[in-house]
């Protein structure tokens, strides 16, 4: 009997340590997490700059006029379409609003996949969202 009330005595002494020697084992582990979790320096940031910039003055108001229905059509069921798409582009400046991007391309045969032969000779192609069923085709004609 003795000797349990001695062992209990002990534990009751022993106790008070213990959550203090835990307390600071987590402290230690929590202060090294953010050497183990922090990621890597990430290098350069690339922005989209492949292709060629195609200089083409275009006026936003007169953009939506020159959509031709016909080649949007043919443009989402895959038939008039860039054959590299960004290989070409143009930038469209917007007032009150963001620039947009164009995938260009040429009735000439330049970047234009065209097996129906729909284009004309002349016409300038502009392609916004080419490749999905949104496709809009902007015909105009060099300046």
């Amino acid at each position: 009997m003795l000797r349990t009330v001695a062992t209990v005595l002990l534990l009751l002494l022993a106790l008070p340590a213990y959550p203090a020697a835990a307390q600071n084992r987590a402290q230690e582990f929590l202060r090294r997490i953010p050497e183990a979790v922090e990621p890597e320096p990430h290098g350069e940031i690339r922005t989209k700059t492949d292709g060629s910039r195609i200089n083409l003055p275009i006026d936003p108001a007169e953009l939506d006029r020159n959509l031709s229905d016909t080649l949007s059509e043919a443009c989402s069921r895959l038939r008039f379409n860039q054959r590299r798409q960004g290989k070409y582009y143009v930038i469209v400046e917007r007032p009150n609003a963001p620039p947009v991007r164009y995938g260009y391309a040429q009735g000439s045969g330049l970047n234009l996949y065209d097996p129906e032969r729909l284009s004309g000779p002349e016409q300038l192609y502009l392609f916004w969202l080419d490749g999905t069923s949104e496709c809009r085709v902007y015909v105009t004609t060099a300046p």
